[in-house]
């Protein structure tokens, strides 16, 4: 299925000009310098092909003859580009220089052998070039010594003609004694493809995908095989799983393709997600699927710049969020978007040299915009300062499981089970919940963030467990939520505020010593908070009004319990940050802390 989505999709990509993915025996590659020769074959110059990114020094990219997957102790040369090894035969000093002499001579076996009776200026300049280098006087060549230090990197170098346009590999006769050679290379294996249900030549490998974040920088596999214990039948590689070497080549590129463009693709967590709309509409559904997965992003918080977006797509997020406010129907800001072609998410995660399938669904595109739209109305809370966001992105809400905010200490697969619940409209995976309220215990902090997400899960937990009656959750604080835990957290908030009364600028409360106990077994520390209090009421200037907030909710309390599960332990938080925002609600609106603390 996910397979021959992929493999659909490259066949439409093929169709759109614009998109510049790679023909069958080609691909695309990070060039760095190219390499100019005359008609005899003398290097006449070296021209740096990189862009300047800040900075940084950036590869330019283009489709070049395919590259190939590289391993072992002999890996093989790329036909027309490939690093200074390869094409020049010269090495860094850390290099060894037999192994380098082979790779340029096998760069220049392969070359002869595709180009030999090619009749092309650009294939005899180059066949007299490469048949005439010298590796071991090449850092003493005058063109050379100019960019030693660049090319000496490992950059790709491709080839240009003096006094002519274009790339040598661009050249058409050049391009097709490439395919000749690259088709009659290929797997001699014929069988049914399991893709296109042609007999037809079943690829050994596949090709390599790139770019998800923590695999391997060479490129990963999602079918492959290493052990007996994957074979059968004795079978070897992917000759298991039968698939033509036109079908890898075309779902392994389209891949390639979404995980390099930026709208196609996100990062959650530890998982990289790609989706991809089967008929879209100029690219709008991915941009405004990408918007509302992260309305900000990770990197654009940390340099307080906000993301850069299509005009259009910024005014449909503005009217989806708009009717999410107003509890209305999105639909209704969705012109220009076909709401009902398919829709695919792809979720990838490194697993050595494979790629692991976290994630994958297809629907209708509607349904997923009004599932992400759910997950924002049930996050949905007063904030505790302005300029907190009114949506909070998924990699936020991850943010807030690990100690110290550190991404790379995020749960495993949590992101994964939390997306999961997103795309699906299920409950969110207990997981999340547990490790929000662990992080609370640990750091005495209940701020905007995690009291969205305890008042998310609990919503969900009860629209699914007990449909009889919704959770009376709300985004103010709701005096008339009975629920005990909930009661006990807007007792603590006020047992708290009435301390700080007595103490102006005290630094240290009743929070830091008894929260966590107070939010697990409320008996063991209830009644000694209580008796506490009468002394900073009496003690306090409005000590009369706090008694009386106290009062009320007491009243409500048939008894204080001698422990709280797992979801009352959730309605205490969330009844103390929202019990605690109405008491502070125009102090904090000075402070430019997000925490409650």
């Amino acid at each position: 299925m996910i397979i021959n989505a992929l493999y659909r999709y490259y066949q439409k990509l093929l169709e759109d000009e614009d998109s510049e993915v790679a023909q069958p025996g080609f691909s695309k590659a990070r060039v760095e310098h190219c390499l100019v020769i005359s008609r005899d074959g003398r290097l006449q110059n070296i021209i740096d092909l990189r862009d300047t990114d800040g900075k940084k020094m950036v590869p330019k990219e283009m489709i070049v003859p395919e590259q190939q997957k590289r391993s072992g102790s002999k890996p093989p040369p790329n036909f027309m580009c490939d690093n200074c090894a390869y094409v020049l035969g010269m090495m860094r000093e850390s290099d060894d220089k037999k192994k380098v002499q082979e790779r340029f001579e096998s760069f220049v076996k392969l070359h002869e052998e595709v180009l030999c009776e090619v009749r092309d200026e650009g294939a005899e300049a180059l066949l007299l070039f490469l048949r005439g280098w010298k590796p071991q006087e090449g850092m003493e060549h005058p063109v050379v010594a100019r960019s030693l230090e660049d090319i000496a990197g490992g950059g790709n170098l491709v080839f240009k003609l003096q006094e002519s346009e274009g790339y040598l590999h661009n050249r058409s006769a050049i391009r097709e004694a490439w395919l000749n050679y690259w088709y009659m290379q290929g797997s001699q294996v014929e069988g049914q493809c399991l893709v296109t249900g042609e007999i037809s030549k079943i690829a050994r490998l596949h090709p390599a995908i790139k770019k998800v974040v923590g695999a391997q920088s060479s490129g990963a596999s999602i079918v492959s095989f290493n052990k007996d214990a994957f074979t059968s039948y004795g079978k070897e590689q992917s000759y298991n799983a039968p698939v033509s070497e036109e079908a890898a080549f075309g779902y392994t590129t389209a891949l390639n393709f979404l995980l390099d463009s930026p709208r196609h693709h996100a990062r959650i967590g530890d998982t990289t997600y790609v989706f991809w709309a089967e008929h879209s509409s100029g690219g709008q559904e991915e941009d405004l699927l990408g918007a509302l997965f992260s309305p900000t992003s990770e990197e654009s918080s940390r340099k307080a710049t906000g993301p850069v977006r299509d005009p259009q797509t910024e005014a449909l997020m503005r009217d989806i969020f708009q009717s999410i406010k107003q509890g209305s129907k999105i639909t209704k800001g969705l012109e220009g978007i076909n709401g009902d072609t398919s829709f695919y998410i792809l979720g990838l995660a490194p697993n050595a040299s494979r790629l692991a399938i976290r994630y994958w669904q297809m629907d209708p595109y509607i349904k997923f915009i009004e599932r992400i739209s759910l997950h924002y109305s049930d996050l949905s809370i007063s904030k505790s300062f302005d300029n907190q966001p009114d949506f909070i992105p998924v990699w936020r809400l991850l943010q807030e499981t690990a100690p110290g905010r550190e991404r790379d200490r995020i749960p495993p697969l949590l992101g994964g089970a939390l997306m999961k619940s997103i795309l699906t409209g299920q409950p969110y995976p207990v997981m999340m919940f547990s490790t929000i309220l662990s992080r609370i215990r640990s750091d005495q902090e209940v701020n905007y963030v995690r009291a969205s997400m305890i008042k998310a899960y609990l919503v969900r937990m009860h629209r699914f467990y007990n449909k009889e009656r919704e959770v009376e959750l709300s985004m103010e604080l709701n005096k008339e939520n009975r629920n005990t835990g909930y009661l006990l957290g807007r007792l603590f908030a006020l047992l708290e505020k009435a301390q700080y009364d007595a103490n102006p600028g005290i630094r240290s409360t009743i929070r830091d010593s008894y929260f966590s106990a107070a939010s697990a077994t409320p008996k063991a520390v209830f009644p000694l908070l209580l008796r506490l209090s009468q002394h900073h009421i009496s003690k306090a200037e409005y000590g009369r009004y706090s008694d009386k907030q106290i009062e009320e909710v007491i009243s409500s309390i048939n008894d204080f319990p001698s422990y709280l599960k797992l979801d009352d332990q959730g309605q205490f938080f969330l009844g103390y940050y929202q019990q605690r925002r109405a008491l502070f609600t125009k102090n904090e609106k000075t402070d430019d802390k997000e925490s409650v603390r």
